[in-house]
C-alpha cells in the first residue's frame, strides 16, 4: 500500500482538472492524458458523490458536468493570461495537481515549477521527464503547501520575480493551514517579488456546478451528496475559501498580504464550454463569469506583525517511537505531522493494528498536526471504535487545531 495517496483525500480525484480540460478541447490536457495512458478514463463522468449512485437525473448530471468543466477552463485561462498580460516568466504553481500548466509554460518561455503531495510530484515528474519539457530544473516538486520549508525549497528553483498560482487548494484548508500557507508564500514573495494569484476565494465553484439544473430540489440533493462524500473523506472543516469577503480580506491582511480583486473573465476570453451549452443556460454561467473575481496577493512590506503559526522549519522532522502496553498501543510523537509526515503515521498505525483496542498519541513534542494528520486519527477510529484513539499532554496550539477542526468531538484531547 502506498500510504502516501491514502492521507491525501483529493488524491484519487486530482486528475478530475485533467479530464475537464480535455473535454472542453485543452490539447495540452489531451496530451497529458496519453502520455499518462489514461484515456479511457475520458468516458467516465463523476457526480463528485465517490463513485455512489447518483442523487441526480441524467439531465441535471450533465448540467454538473458542464458547469464543473466551464469553471475550470474559465479558471485555467485566467491564470494563462494573467500571465501573459502581465508579462511573468517564472511561475510557482502551488497544489498544482495533474493540470497542463508545464506544458502550456514550456510552449510559452516560462518556467515552471509545480508543487504537489510527493506521489502526485513523482508521477508527472516521470510524465515531464518522458515529455522532454525544457528546464534545468525539476519541473515538479514534492511537499506541502502548508510546509514553508517544501514552500520555500519549489520557489528556490526559480530566480527572480515570479508569479505564484493556487487553484483548488483553499476549500480544502482550515484557518491554521491556510495561515501557515500565507505566511509561507509571503516570505517567498518578500525575498523574490511579484504576486500570489488564486480564484479559490472569488468564484463560487458549486454555483456553476448548480446553475444549470432544473430545479433547487436537484441542486439541494447534490450539495448534501457532495457533503457526504467530504465526511467520508474525513475532512470535516468547510475551508477558508467559503468565508466571506470581508473575512477573507481580514485574513489576509493579517498575514501581511496586500488585496486586489481582478476580473475572473473577460468578454473576449472565447471558452469553449460557453459556446456549447444550451441557451436556456448560457445567461446563468455569463452572470457567474462576470461576478466571479480572481484574487492577487502580494506582500505588505510595512507589516510588522508576527506570524499566527510559525511555518515549518524543515521538510520531514516528525519522530514516532511506540509500545504495546496490553491491548493499547502508546505513541510519542515529536515535529510536526502533516502530508509528507503523515503517511509514516499511518504506517505505525496499520502495522501495529493486530491485538489492539486503543491508541494513546502523546503529542507533547508535536508542533503542528494539519489535516491530513487528523484523518490518520480520524481512520483509527473508525477502525478501532468510537473513543478508542486519545490524545494526551496536547500544547495550546494542537489543542486549538482539534477545537477549531471539529476534531475534539471525535477524539479526546487532554
Amino acid at each position: 500500500m502506498d500510504y502516501r495517496s491514502v492521507v491525501n483525500p483529493t488524491y484519487l480525484t486530482a486528475k478530475s482538472t485533467l479530464f475537464m480540460l480535455a473535454g472542453a478541447g485543452n490539447g495540452d490536457a489531451k496530451r497529458m492524458i496519453a502520455a499518462l495512458g489514461a484515456q479511457d478514463v475520458l468516458t467516465r463522468r463523476d457526480t463528485g458523490n465517490g463513485g455512489q449512485p447518483s442523487p441526480l437525473s441524467p439531465e441535471d448530471a450533465k448540467a454538473l458536468m458542464t458547469g464543473v468543466t466551464l469553471s475550470i477552463e474559465a479558471r485555467y485561462a485566467a491564470v494563462s493570461r494573467f500571465l501573459r498580460t502581465e508579462g511573468y516568466t517564472r511561475l510557482l504553481d502551488v497544489a498544482c495537481g495533474y493540470t497542463p500548466r508545464s506544458l502550456y509554460c514550456g510552449q510559452n518561455g516560462v518556467d515552471y515549477v509545480g508543487l504537489d503531495v510527493p506521489v502526485v510530484a513523482e508521477e508527472l515528474q516521470a510524465l515531464a521527464d518522458g515529455l522532454g519539457l525544457p528546464s534545468d530544473h525539476p519541473a515538479y516538486v514534492g511537499g506541502d503547501a502548508t510546509n514553508a520549508a517544501s514552500l520555500e525549497y519549489a520557489a528556490s528553483l526559480l530566480e527572480g520575480r515570479l508569479l505564484i498560482s493556487c487553484e483548488g487548494l483553499l476549500s480544502y484548508l482550515s484557518a491554521d493551514e491556510a495561515g501557515q500557507l500565507a505566511d509561507g508564500l509571503r516570505q517567498i514573495l518578500l525575498r523574490h517579488g511579484g504576486a500570489w494569484i488564486t480564484s479559490d476565494f472569488g468564484v463560487d465553484y458549486e454555483a456553476f456546478a448548480t446553475a444549470g439544473m432544473s430545479s433547487p430540489d436537484a441542486a439541494r440533493r447534490y450539495n448534501e451528496a457532495r457533503r457526504q462524500t467530504v465526511k467520508s473523506a474525513n475532512i470535516y472543516n468547510e475551508g477558508v475559501s467559503n468565508w466571506d469577503e470581508a473575512k477573507k480580506r481580514a485574513f489576509l491582511r493579517g498575514h501581511g498580504l496586500n488585496v486586489e480583486l481582478l476580473p475572473f473573465w473577460h468578454g473576449d476570453e472565447a471558452l469553449t464550454m460557453l459556446r456549447e451549452v444550451p441557451e436556456a443556460w448560457s445567461a446563468a454561467y455569463r452572470r457567474l463569469l462576470e461576478t466571479s473575481s480572481l484574487w492577487k496577493m502580494t506582500a505588505d512590506p510595512s507589516f510588522t506583525g508576527e506570524p499566527v503559526i510559525e511555518g515549518a522549519k524543515q521538510t520531514d522532522n516528525l519522530r514516532i517511537a511506540c509500545e504495546k502496553r496490553d491491548a493499547a498501543l502508546l505513541c510519542r510523537v515529536a515535529g510536526r505531522i502533516d502530508t509528507i509526515s503523515a503517511p509514516a503515521l499511518l504506517e505505525t498505525f496499520e502495522t501495529r493494528y493486530e491485538g489492539i483496542s486503543a491508541i494513546e498519541l502523546d503529542a507533547a513534542a508535536l508542533e503542528y498536526i494539519s489535516s491530513a494528520g487528523l484523518r490518520v486519527l480520524m481512520m483509527a477510529v473508525k477502525r478501532l471504535g468510537p473513543g478508542s484513539v486519545a490524545v494526551v499532554n496536547a500544547s495550546d496550539v494542537v489543542r486549538e487545531i482539534f477545537e477549531t477542526t471539529g476534531f475534539d468531538q471525535m477524539i479526546a484531547v487532554k
